[in-house]
């Protein structure tokens, strides 16, 4: 059987879709209304960690003729300014994947502070006209939180899921490295339909060829894909440990 979370695998899915005759949309073009009379897939990817995944699976996409959103963590190695650029140049949005309410320890007026400043450190390499929180799944509170308190509008940009009425789209993401981990997925939501049973990419895959539903968003974390094997095997790895801590915590919740 051929490994899963492989570009050749995130390709399998791009390939169906376009095969299907889906139209990729960006999350900054549908949250400003844009519309189709073509079945519609809405591609987001979530940069937590190894940018150069991101850049590769850009460029797979780019070659295809497909727009995607990219949204980037401030932290560690995630920030990478030279590959943000490059993704925005051949055509991805750029977006921001803000955690300040749980990195400012809940504190709404710190953590304001620290998303504008994140925010403008995004800005100033693209622009961002969309922002998608992080899950940050040890947190006890989301970080969407702050919205409660503070307003993302007056910093010019849309929520990624809170903009937006999904509940028409079939969603389908990769958290808990599975499209259907639903013990393991503690708050990658955007209140949209699942597939239950619909677990692996070419499941995914066949299921857009077969079924076509006019709606869709496709949400993957580009460093669980690799064809690498040592980086394939290092993320199987993580992935494996990241999900027991997570079984543990919705035990304790």
């Amino acid at each position: 059987m051929a490994r899963d979370f492989t570009l050749k695998a995130y390709a399998g899915i791009v390939d169906a879709a376009l095969a299907a005759g889906y139209r990729p949309v960006r999350v900054g073009d549908w949250l400003d209304g844009f519309r189709s009379d073509e079945q519609v897939i809405v591609l987001r990817h979530d940069v937590d960690r190894r940018p150069e995944n991101a850049l590769a699976m850009a460029h797979l996409e780019a070659a295809r003729g497909v727009q995607a959103t990219y949204y980037f963590r401030t932290v560690g190695s995630a920030f990478n300014p030279a590959i943000i650029r490059e993704i925005a140049a051949i055509g991805h949005e750029i977006g921001y994947h803000y955690e300040d309410f749980h990195t400012a320890k809940y504190d709404a007026d710190k953590a304001y502070a620290l998303y504008l400043k994140n925010l403008a450190a995004v800005r100033k390499i693209a622009p961002v006209r969309s922002i998608a929180m992080h899950g940050s799944p040890l947190a006890k509170h989301s970080n969407m939180e702050l919205w409660n308190h503070r307003s993302f509008a007056e910093s010019g940009v849309k929520d990624c899921i809170l903009s937006a009425d999904w509940s028409q789209f079939l969603f389908f993401t990769d958290t808990g490295r599975s499209f259907d981990a639903r013990l393991t997925n503690l708050r990658d939501a955007i209140g949209g339909k699942r597939a239950p049973g619909v677990a692996t990419s070419a499941a995914v895959a066949e299921h857009l060829e077969t079924h076509r539903p006019v709606l869709v968003q496709l949400s993957v974390h580009p460093e669980r894909w690799s064809d690498e094997l040592w980086a394939w095997s290092r993320q199987l790895a993580t992935d494996a440990a990241a999900n027991s801590i997570k079984l543990g915590l919705r035990m304790l919740r």
